[in-house]
């Protein structure tokens, strides 16, 4: 009796072939002798009669065309898990060097640990690695398995065959489950391709790197509350850390580059210490704040007769004053008409006036302010002489721009 067998490998990594060969009708004394063919490069062997053919010639081994092979039994391995293990990603290992090793392709394990997004790689990170390339896939309501496996391009026996998916009983899927798609192949983002491709995303790897601690965190243009707001960051996000400046750190993700404050990280021991210091970075752009707070008594412009050239916040005496923007104190001190009264310089053409404090000013000409900062408090003093009046306790604020008032709500927050 003469037994073809086949064996087949697992394209999917989780099954195994077993195929019961068809008995053959010939007397296997008749059919010669046997040579072995390989059925795969990685398992198995394929074994074929030889014959001698050509009447008057040398005989020539060929073999004989093969008989139907009987239905074949598929039997899962006993695997539970997509994945075959956690790997902690070590110092000089790149996203390149796990995908060779493991034999799956690199946007697979890029999808697998949600590394899309663009985060910095952490040393000792936890990186799971699949067992074939593919993608995880997270079930929405309404969704069957054919849904799913329509919007990656494969068939829906590749989802439901895969024995870690536990779907081959025909059960439902559940809605927040993750289950794997074999050969599932999404394009990765745009922000990730346009640093240089998949030949920069394979030499990835660990880096100095600090974890957002809060959510809706600025990632700011320069290091300061005076640059604009670029992007936020949620809780747990991973910034690569390239350099320090003042208590602020200055980090990159995702392709962008901006400046957040130390204390919003978690960063290892040393590590703040070892970046660079820099002061590679713009001058702060102007920014604005409320010189005081109170009630509005006196808008800019026409006013008893004449014009306004401010206008006029209400409240007790003593309430706080501050700088309005950053600059330079181009006066301080008893003024003609305001009584005491801060005069600030913020270049290009732009100068502030603070009148009517109630006592002399806690800054001198010549001193540098942030914007916010505190100048002086609410009074109701004023120069008679200079023409100045005052009818109770407030603070006149006026902005010139290359010496002409415009009205201060055109400029305040």
């Amino acid at each position: 009796m003469l037994v073809l067998l086949v064996a087949f490998g697992d394209p999917l990594g989780g099954w195994s072939e077993r195929i019961i060969a068809a008995k053959p009708s010939h007397d296997a004394q008749a059919r010669g002798s046997q040579i072995r063919m390989p059925a795969s490069e990685s398992t198995g062997e394929m074994i074929l009669p030889l014959t001698a053919v050509g009447a008057g010639r040398r005989s020539v081994a060929q073999p004989l065309p093969v008989a139907p092979i009987a239905p074949a039994q598929s039997i899962p391995l006993e695997i539970s898990d997509a994945f075959r293990e956690v790997h902690l990603l070590e110092g000089g290992e790149t996203l390149g060097d796990l995908a060779r090793r493991y034999g799956v392709s690199l946007p697979s394990i890029i999808w697998s640990n949600g590394l899309d997004r663009g985060d910095a790689l952490l040393l000792g990170q936890p990186l799971r690695i699949p067992r074939i390339s593919g993608v995880p896939y997270v079930v929405t309501d309404g969704e069957a398995v054919g849904d799913i496996a329509a919007r990656f391009g494969v068939v829906p026996d590749a989802i439901s065959a895969f024995g870690p998916n536990h779907l081959q009983d025909g059960r439902d899927l559940a809605v927040g489950e993750e289950i794997f798609i074999p050969g599932g192949d999404p394009p990765l983002p745009d922000l990730l391709l346009a640093q240089g491709g998949l030949d920069a995303l394979a030499a990835r790897g660990a880096e100095p790197t600090g974890i957002v601690l809060e959510d809706e965190t600025n990632l700011r243009e320069g290091p300061g509350t005076d640059y604009h707001r670029q992007i936020q960051l949620d809780h747990g996000r991973q910034v690569a850390l390239r350099a320090r400046h003042a208590g602020w750190l200055k980090v990159e993700i995702a392709g962008v580059a901006g400046w957040i404050r130390v204390d919003m990280l978690q960063i290892a021991s040393g590590l703040v210490d070892g970046l660079p210091e820099t002061d590679d970075f713009p001058p702060p752009p102007p920014r604005w704040v409320w010189p005081t707070w109170g009630t509005l008594t006196s808008p800019f412009g026409a006013r008893w007769g004449a014009f306004h050239n401010g206008i006029d916040i209400a409240n007790r005496a003593w309430t706080p004053i501050v700088a309005a923007r950053a600059g330079r104190v181009r006066e301080a001190g008893w003024c003609s008409g305001y009584g005491y009264c801060v005069k600030i310089s913020h270049g290009g053409g732009v100068e502030t006036i603070y009148g009517h404090l109630v006592t002399k000013p806690s800054v001198a000409a010549g001193d540098e302010v942030a914007a916010g900062q505190r100048i002086g408090s609410m009074g109701s003093t004023y120069d008679r002489v200079g023409g100045g009046y005052s009818t109770g306790v407030h603070l006149h604020f006026t902005v010139l721009v290359n010496g002409r008032a415009v009205n201060p709500l055109t400029v305040l927050p």
